[in-house]
């Protein structure tokens, strides 16, 4: 960020960037600049702070519960007073049942009280902030019906007359409130995994003045700086290699699998891990321009853009709400001229009451419940019911390859002994060095060669960016375990069988670690990571249900040359920045045909991740991957991605269905009101029905599984099934 640049406004629960159209006020304790982007966050603050300045957990999440308590309680009571009018008892009872239906309703009228002061002021509050901002939401559509119910039921109590509805104030309250504390502690755990990215970096670097070395704190460093990193630690910028050489693990950053030496003018990057070797590094940039600050500042800013979606039933109410004001009024300018301004006012209240969006409220959200928690006992968890929605109306899919279609750790692929050679013997040596080592293909390798019987390997050093050395004493001396680069500086010849190995092993992008002593190379480990079992037949499934499915990696081209054989479209050596760039390009070209999946693992996918219509992070991937993607897989299954899309699907089938059907009854209801026709007993009952029916609606999701269920609970034998080659009929792949 440029110094002259003011700083972007953030919220200040969960610091995600502030909407430019709305600052949504303070929390009920405010410092004088405290601000937060929606209602959710400034009540999961106001949670925070209790317990920060009180050590008392969860005071206000116990309001809530105790909101929620009394609720009930109104609920109780209401039903007594419904039954009581539907069976007109009113006038034959005797006074002692008068006597019970007014204390009933005193009784309702002083237990709401407390949850309209318990849980109103923020749903006020923003609903304030949003007519300021010029903008109607359904916070407004809420306080009005709330209001309308309250002042209604006040009314009849006072006067004796009439009915009350207390209890649809209680409920609507307790919905809202729940929902939207989940969305913003969702929002949080965000910008906590964005803060432990960034607590990779160490605090302090080894800056080389000249012939000194000084520690100085990260912040201090500029670009053109001399930085020394020493073997097991993070690179803090970036930058250019000018002395010495280092295999360095850069998974973070461009999900390769397989650490990379890096020799003088190589680039590095911050974040990365230097495996061996004292390396020098020239930095090309500040501490908040590296790699790692641009992922992060990338998520921060994608984040943002999916802070504005606007759920279907706020687009619903931006016209909804005017006209049912308008009809308020209308209906009351009406009947106080044609009767009094008193029979106006109830008219007014009725069609408000009546356009309470009780059914209109449960539409969206009972139907994302319900499906969120049958996708939580599939193992499949979506962070919000945004990403829900989303996910069912994409119709491209992109991957990362490592840690996601591939197992993300290398393993042996090939072992071959040279001419006249023991491979037991070769073995043993490979054993005996590779114990000695922690590096990632020297894991492999002792893996690999675990059953064979080892040599005792004496003073087994790392040589920095190459390999291992160590004396056997059963091999006459010096043996040698590396790359073969450190093969030939240690001029160890190869026979024609293990070049030819070496050979076919790098044209296929695979990584090889040679083993030689006495002057010869003894034998080689061709190395790369496996496709996961399922991968074959995940991918087949989710072509099946029209789904154009490509990969976007970090790896080398010649890597993932065994995806593009499978028949998928494939994009190799990409950085974050590219991957973010190529989803950004996939969601143009599909803007008409629907939204892109991206699916990886790591944090180098975590900007692509937030920049998708929907990120699904495997559950074995970096945290910052698993809270900037909208899905989170609990397993490796993949099989759980079709299953997640049917489920998806028919969420937002009966979503469409239950917002048909609340708007059906709303306008029906309004109109009868403002004509003077409604009930209110038959109100009341409509309006119970009409949300009974969206819910039984919405839990059907939980059990009408269909045939996506046979998708979930696929036999792991089905995995080898084969992706279908190109020639066969398949949805065009991404470009």
């Amino acid at each position: 960020m440029n110094a002259t640049e003011a700083p972007t406004p953030a919220c200040d629960y969960c610091g995600l960037p502030l909407p430019t159209t709305l600052r949504s006020g303070h929390a009920e304790k405010p410092t004088p600049t405290a601000e937060y982007c929606c209602f959710g966050c400034r009540f999961a603050a106001s949670i925070a702070r209790e317990r920060a300045e009180t050590g008392h957990a969860h005071w206000l999440m116990a309001r809530l519960a105790l909101a929620a308590f009394l609720s009930l309680n109104v609920m109780m009571f209401s039903m007594v007073l419904w039954t009581r009018d539907v069976y007109a008892v009113h006038d034959a009872a005797p006074r002692a049942m008068t006597m019970l239906d007014e204390l009933l309703r005193y009784t309702c009228l002083v237990l709401s009280l407390p949850v309209v002061l318990l849980l109103g002021g923020p749903l006020v509050e923003n609903a304030v902030a949003t007519l300021r901002a010029r903008r109607l939401s359904t916070d407004v559509l809420l306080v009005l019906g709330i209001a309308a119910a309250l002042v209604y039921s006040i009314v009849s109590v006072v006067r004796d007359e009439g009915h009350v509805y207390f209890e649809v104030a209680c409920v609507v309250l307790i919905a809202v409130t729940l929902g939207r504390w989940f969305e913003a502690t969702g929002k949080q755990r965000t910008t906590a995994a964005l803060a432990a990215l960034e607590r990779l970096l160490p605090n302090t670097v080894r800056l080389v003045c000249g012939d000194r070395e000084e520690s100085v704190p990260l912040a201090q460093v500029r670009e053109g700086d001399l930085v020394r990193v020493v073997a097991g630690e993070r690179f803090a910028v970036d930058g250019v290699v000018v002395r010495h050489q280092a295999a360095v693990d850069e998974q973070l950053i461009t999900g390769e699998s397989v650490p990379v030496e890096k020799r003088p003018g190589d680039r590095v990057y911050a974040g990365t891990l230097s495996l061996d070797g004292d390396i020098y590094v020239q930095a090309t940039a500040a501490p908040t321009a590296g790699a790692l600050s641009r992922i992060v500042e990338t998520v921060r800013a994608a984040a943002a853009r999916k802070d504005r979606y606007q759920s279907l039933a706020d687009r619903v109410a931006a016209w909804f709400t005017p006209l049912v004001i308008a009809v308020a009024l209308a209906a009351f300018v009406f009947h106080a001229r044609a009767a009094s301004p008193a029979d106006g006012i109830m008219a007014a209240l009725a069609v408000l009451l009546i356009a309470c969006p009780c059914a209109l409220g449960l539409a969206t959200p009972m139907a994302i419940w319900t499906a969120l928690g049958f996708a939580a006992r599939r193992q499949v968890l979506f962070r919000d019911g945004d990403a829900l929605v989303r996910l069912g109306s994409v119709s491209r899919m992109a991957f990362d390859k490592t840690g996601t279609l591939s197992t993300g750790k290398a393993s042996v692929e090939r072992f071959v002994a040279g001419e006249n050679e023991s491979a037991e013997c070769v073995l043993g040596a490979a054993a005996a060095l590779s114990g000695g080592s922690s590096h990632p293909l020297s894991a492999a390798v002792l893996q690999f060669a675990v059953a064979a019987e080892p040599y005792c390997a004496n003073g087994v050093r790392t040589i920095a960016g190459l390999g291992l050395a160590a004396d056997i004493k059963e091999l006459g001396g010096k043996a040698y375990l590396g790359s073969p680069r450190l093969m030939e500086s240690e001029r160890l010849a190869c026979d024609a069988k293990v070049a030819a190995a070496i050979a076919r092993a790098q044209a296929a992008g695979e990584a090889v670690v040679c083993v030689g002593w006495s002057g010869r190379v003894r034998g080689a480990f061709a190395l790369a990571e496996s496709l996961r079992n399922e991968a074959a037949v995940a991918v087949e499934q989710l072509q099946q249900r029209g789904l154009a499915v490509c990969v976007l990696s970090g790896d080398h081209a010649t890597r993932c040359e065994p995806l593009r054989n499978m028949g998928l479209a494939v994009r190799a050596e990409l950085m974050p920045t590219d991957k973010l760039a190529a989803v950004e390009e996939l969601r143009a070209a599909a803007r008409r045909e629907g939204g892109v999946v991206m699916v990886g693992d790591g944090v180098n996918d975590a900007p692509a991740l937030a920049a998708a219509d929907v990120g699904i992070a495997l559950g074995c991937g970096a945290d910052i991957a698993r809270e900037t993607a909208g899905v989170c897989l609990l397993s490796d299954d993949l099989l759980r991605l079709p299953w997640a899309i049917d489920l998806a699907r028919r969420t937002v089938r009966t979503i469409r269905w239950n917002l048909a059907f609340a708007f059906v009854y709303n306008v029906a209801g309004i109109a009868l009101a403002a004509a003077g026709y409604l009930n209110p007993i038959v109100a009341a009952i409509a309006m119970t029905a009409s949300s009974l029916l969206v819910i039984s609606n919405s839990l059907r999701l939980a059990h009408d599984e269909g045939a996506s269920a046979t998708v979930a609970e696929a036999s792991p034998a089905t995995a080898d099934a084969r992706i279908p080659s190109p020639e066969s009929p398949a949805p065009s792949p991404c470009p």
